[in-house]
């Protein structure tokens, strides 16, 4: 008696189906580890941005490989709750402003770390008594290695930035991992006789 080749089909599937779902987890990571690596580290350039704090890249991890019926998803997941700033399409850009103030206090050098991150907010009491001449917070400094004795700017007052997006989901992710991705789900796809 011949074999039903539903049933065949049936256990075909059922046999691919963990393969494919390994080659997914294998290339989810493989994307993360690229995306931490070449797009959260570094200078800022057009598709790349400096990491200051790295919270960012600490965020970015791979998804969970799930399967629901005959589908099958993982990719790459960004939790800091600033990545959308960051991450979308390119040429784009997002617009930053206040939400329970009238100005954004951008952190002038004298007020940032050598990584480039805030010391701390234009209120709080390290810099001593500030005041604000022409849009610019000065204050005094305090409690670093160096207390200044004059006034030195710590913050600029804007009503909003506009941040441009560096890393395209398309064209830097997608594109880089499609190629591998297809490469591997062929090999899996290869049943022999």
């Amino acid at each position: 008696m011949a074999k039903d080749p539903a049933i065949s089909l049936d256990q075909i599937i059922k046999g691919l189906a963990p393969k494919v779902k390994k080659v997914i987890q294998e290339n989810s990571k493989r994307l993360w580890e690229h995306t931490v690596s070449r797009h959260l580290a570094g200078g800022t350039t057009a598709d790349r941005l400096a990491r200051r704090s790295g919270t960012l890249a600490r965020s970015t991890r791979p998804l969970s490989v799930t399967m629901e019926g005959n589908k099958i998803t993982g990719g790459l997941g960004f939790s800091a709750k600033y990545a959308g700033m960051h991450i979308g399409p390119a040429g784009s850009q997002v617009t930053i402003r206040p939400q329970n103030k009238k100005f954004l206090a951008i952190p002038l050098p004298a007020a940032k770390t050598a990584a480039g991150v805030a010391r701390g907010g234009p209120l709080d009491n390290i810099w001593g008594p500030t005041f604000i001449s022409k849009g610019v917070i000065f204050g005094f400094k305090k409690g670093t290695k160096k207390e200044y004795q004059s006034p030195i700017p710590l913050f600029v007052l804007k009503r909003s930035v506009v941040v441009p997006r560096r890393v395209d989901p398309d064209a830097h992710l997608l594109n880089w991992i499609k190629p591998q991705f297809i490469a591997d789900l062929s090999k899996v796809a290869e049943v022999g006789p």
